[in-house]
């Protein structure tokens, strides 16, 4: 009785449940919560650009992907735009009260030379020059270049639907179809039917109407019907796109091919949505357009998400060897699925709040267990045989009538046999002997390694080794022993284990995946071999590829060429959570909390197209500017904003863009980003480019080139820099030519005045000589006289010549500033010759020269010495009675040459004294102070100067022996040359 009213409550439940399943592509809205001024829309277009236009209620609006621009009606009669239309750069539409309208720049302008009282009318774009419009009888033809005007009459009442077929408008009629090019045309007469709508294919033309039924005739051939759509719809649109014709109606829109065979099995797309228009874009993407949702956008025609009563999906397993899934949901039941089934109910309760984590199916007797905040065992004929209140994540069949079950306690094992079962020894501890259990029990293993909280428990049925995934790593129990597998030293956390030929492979939570053979590592996969990420929840093997749930997508691994493939939203996959997939032989299945999603294993889905690029906005200084290659922007007009839009729909936040300014790196942008900032940039020349790849590696073929330039300030142009460096120059050249004119005339002033110095000095020095000379003649002459009252005649003679030949040479060398040292020694020699004379031989002098002296090479002021060997012999010779000696030395040092005038007279002091006492009567000596000025005077200014010192001599008894005479002059290398430095 308890299995019927079971069997009663499924069928009930199956019957009316079916009215809450569904199916769909799955899509993406985009509606007035996106930005979409209105969700009701009418009519959308992608220009040659990549932007897609949406006429809607309120106007028009251009959208690329991230934000839209609007371009509000200009119309008085409403704001509902239609048919929208591209020439050139402009985008064509119509009102509903016959207006047409352009776009311009960011504006709608009305196209004046068309105007129609009559209510909206079919139009197009013809060859892409002549804009045609269909009125009851009249084809008015508008040249988009010129703005001229024709009309051509219709031989039949227009009734509505047009297209283009090589390069030729077919207007519907009536009775026939009217063929033209814009200028002349050709009327073919036959039955429409009341078409609304023409299809021209190769072979046929269709005609749709619009409530009529059947609402498909082949009118090329006897308006044959073609019943493949349900009755009681409202045709909305007709549109061949590629090899597709695409009929949208008031309850969902279907798809043909072109032969008007169905498409997709009949699905009907969006059941129950009023579709306005569907357009495929240039990537494959779908785009169906309603009137009270939106846009619906579909990146992959061919995934469907089936639900069921939104009842969210949690757990698979496969169901008719692949063909399909067992199900399990958030609420604890169990349904099966296939494509051509759909949904049945298999396992249903009163509704629970513990979702099904795994499902496991001995295929063997098609047993069922399911795991969840209990363990449920279902029999074959989806009767409930037992549940055991535990935690359980997972179970596994080891043998006939024997499984094993993690749960949050360990390690279970269970049979369903009534009978007692034994457990084979290695499961138990050792020196334990064999055990039996029944149905009514359960049996936890006790081995330490299993006794903590359990996640995954898998058997390897071909070396007899149960895997368990615990929370302190992965271990195994065999045969062979128990043991943890580690890798490089390290515990591995295992998400989910399966076990298939001689491999196990463990997912895991941080650490990629990992392939075991005799439990030990051989390969380790993760995000170094391109894993999107390291972090796996569910996996399945499907031949050699891998496919794995990580964070945020699906992907497949091939194990032999490492080649992996990505899915995400932008395939067409949900934006939910995957909670569970399996691999069948046709298609994946996907468990999510939105319902099932179902895909072709095989189909690509790779977007192979590149990504367009467009600039949408120049700013400059936060004032928007029209753009043009190579702009030019004053100093202060360096604040610049870039606005630009990337025309891939698929991609959404999944593209990689990038950006550099001139010839510098590539720096990344985010992905959301379409605005580029330069708040302060210098003055130059800018070429900013642009580019972005998609989630697939494709980059887009023409990168953004933005070129502009700012001018530097008026100070750091070339004419004004050029005109300071010119100013600079000449003040510094009239600055140095001044300063030059004036140190000249300084120096010349200075040389005048050390010129008139060295006059001052010579003047001085000739009348200090002029005064030595006369003193030295007065002193020879009373030697003369002396001889004379004598009557001395012989040395009278011998004197006077002598004394002649002497005043030759000081008259000689009074008008020479310096003369030889030789020429210096010559006339000291004749001088003390004279005086040798004079003191009747009692006189006697040696002169001692350095042989390192050169003496006619070496220069003196002239008639330096003579005065110090004149003091000498008269103030300390003169006064001592015999042994008179005077020795004069010449001697060669460093920088200078040392005269040494030395006598052995009475000294300086006791002629002092005999001076005092013939004070009276005796004249002033003159030699040694003329000497001195003339010393001081040579010395002036001079760098080396001449250095004399006057050294007292005196014996062993302290008196007075002689005096020293000691002169430093510096040497002269000519004798121009001047003691001045």
């Amino acid at each position: 009785m308890r299995h019927f009213l079971t069997f009663l409550y499924i069928l009930i439940f199956s019957f009316f449940s079916n009215c809450a399943v569904a199916q769909n592509a799955v899509y993406r809205v985009i509606n007035n919560l996106n930005g979409l001024p209105s969700n009701t829309v009418y009519s959308i277009l992608q220009d040659k650009n990549g932007f897609l236009w949406v006429a809607h209620d309120k106007g028009l609006s251009r959208y690329d992907g991230k934000s839209f621009v609007h371009y509000e009606s200009i119309a008085k009669q409403g704001r509902s735009l239609f048919n929208l239309m591209e020439y050139q750069d402009r985008i064509y539409c119509q009102d509903f009260a016959g207006n047409f309208y352009y776009t311009q720049h960011d504006k709608l302008v009305k196209e004046s030379t068309l105007s129609w009282k009559g209510g909206f009318v079919p139009a197009t774009i013809l060859n892409n020059r002549l804009l045609l419009s269909c009125f009851t009888d009249t084809l008015r033809t508008l040249n988009l270049a010129t703005k001229k005007i024709s009309k051509i009459p219709i031989p039949s009442t227009f009734s509505w639907g047009i297209s283009v077929k090589d390069h030729k408008l077919l207007a519907l009629c009536e009775n026939g179809i009217y063929r033209t090019d814009g200028y002349r045309g050709q009327f073919q007469k036959l039955p429409t039917y009341q078409s609304f709508f023409l299809i021209p294919t190769d072979h046929e033309l269709f005609g749709i109407t619009k409530t009529k039924y059947p609402y498909v005739r082949r009118l090329l051939h006897d308006g044959s019907a073609i019943s493949v759509l349900k009755p009681d719809l409202f045709i909305q649109d007709v549109v061949k796109l590629k090899d597709e014709i695409w009929v949208a109606t008031s309850s969902g829109a279907y798809c043909f091919d072109l032969n008007f065979n169905p498409k997709y099995n009949g699905f009907c797309f969006f059941e129950g949505t009023s579709i306005s228009r569907v357009l495929i874009d240039r990537e494959g993407n779908y785009w169906f357009a309603t009137l009270a949702k939106g846009l619906l956008f579909v990146p992959n025609i061919h995934t469907r998400l089936y639900q069921y009563q939104n009842i969210g999906m949690t757990a698979l397993a496969p169901f008719q060897e692949g063909k399909g899934v067992y199900i399990g949901t958030e609420k604890q039941n169990i349904l099966s699925f296939s494509p051509e089934q759909g949904f049945r109910p298999y396992f249903m309760q009163k509704s629970s709040n513990h979702e099904i984590i795994s499902i496991y199916e001995d295929t063997e007797n098609h047993d069922m267990f399911f795991s969840s905040n209990r363990l449920v065992h279902l029999n074959a004929q989806h009767q409930q045989v037992q549940s055991l209140e535990l935690a359980s994540k997972s179970i596994v069949k080891i043998k006939s009538n024997l499984y094993a079950m993690a749960y949050s306690g360990g390690v279970a094992l269970l049979t369903k046999s009534r009978k007692p079962i034994s457990i084979p020894r290695w499961l138990l501890p050792t020196n334990t002997s064999s055990k039996s259990i029944n149905i009514d029990t359960i049996f936890h293993l006790t081995h330490p390694s299993v006794k903590s909280r359990t996640r995954w428990i898998e058997f390897g049925q071909k070396d007899s080794t149960l895997y368990i995934s615990t929370v302190g790593g992965l271990v195994y129990i065999s045969p062979k022993g128990t043991s943890e597998i580690l890798y490089q030293g390290n515990p591995i956390y295992g998400s989910q284990i399966i076990c298939k030929g001689d491999y196990t492979y463990v997912a895991t939570f941080s650490e990629g995946l990992y392939i075991l053979k005799n439990q030990q590592v051989v390969r380790h996969i993760s995000t170094k071999d391109g894993l999107a990420s390291n972090t796996i929840y569910r996996f399945q093997i499907d031949l050699q590829k891998l496919w794995l749930v990580e964070e945020g997508m699906l992907q497949s691994f091939d194990l032999k060429t490492k080649e992996i493939i990505s899915y995400s939203s932008t395939d067409g996959l949900p934006k939910a959570e995957i909670k569970d997939l399996v691999v069948g032989t046709q298609n994946v299945f996907l468990a999510t909390p939105e319902g099932l999603v179902v895909f072709d294993k095989k189909r690509d889905v790779a977007n192979k197209t590149s990504p367009l690029m467009a600039l949408t906005g120049f700013t400059v200084n936060d004032q928007i500017r029209d753009y043009y290659s190579g702009i030019k922007l004053e100093s202060d007009q360096n604040s610049i904003e870039i606005f630009f839009s990337i025309l891939s729909f698929k991609s959404e936040d999944e593209l990689h863009i990038s950006y550099k300014i001139n010839n510098g790196t590539w720096l990344n942008l985010p992905s959301q980003s379409r605005v580029l900032s330069f708040p302060s940039l210098s003055p130059g020349a800018y070429k900013l480019t642009l580019k972005a790849i998609n989630e697939d590696g494709i980059a887009v073929q023409k990168p953004l080139d933005i070129y502009f330039e700012i001018n530097a300030p008026f100070y750091l142009q070339w004419w004004f820099v050029g005109l300071i460096l010119a100013i600079i120059t000449l003040g510094i050249y009239w600055y140095f030519r001044w300063r030059i004119n004036d140190i000249n005339q300084k120096n010349q002033l200075i040389a005048d005045k050390l010129k008139l110095e060295q006059e001052v000095k010579q003047s001085m020095l000739a009348s200090i000589k002029s005064q030595m000379n006369p003193h030295f003649l007065f002193n020879a002459l009373n030697t003369i006289q002396a001889y004379i009252y004598t009557n001395d005649k012989e040395n009278a003679s011998v004197y006077l010549g002598k004394f002649s030949e002497l005043t030759r040479r000081i008259l000689d060398m009074s008008n020479k500033d310096s003369v030889p040292l030789s020429e210096e020694i010559k006339a000291l020699s004749l001088y003390l010759e004279l005086e040798k004379i004079r003191f009747e031989d009692l006189l006697h002098y040696t002169f001692d020269v350095d042989p390192a002296l050169q003496p006619d090479f070496v220069y003196i002021p002239s008639m330096l010495i003579q005065p110090y060997v004149e003091n000498a012999i008269k103030h300390g010779l003169l006064h001592k009675k015999e042994d008179r000696q005077l020795w004069i030395k010449f001697i060669k040092e460093r920088d200078c040459l040392m005269v040494i005038i030395e006598d052995n007279g009475i000294g300086r002091k006791r002629s002092a004294q005999l001076k005092r006492l013939k004070e009276k009567n005796s004249h002033q000596s003159f030699a040694i102070s003329a000497n001195q000025k003339r010393l001081d005077i040579l010395n002036q200014g001079a760098k080396h100067q001449i250095m004399m010192e006057i050294i007292d001599k005196h014996n062993a008894q302290g008196e007075p022996s002689g005096t020293l005479v000691n002169i430093r002059i510096p040497f002269q290398k000519s004798p121009s040359s001047n003691l001045v430095n």
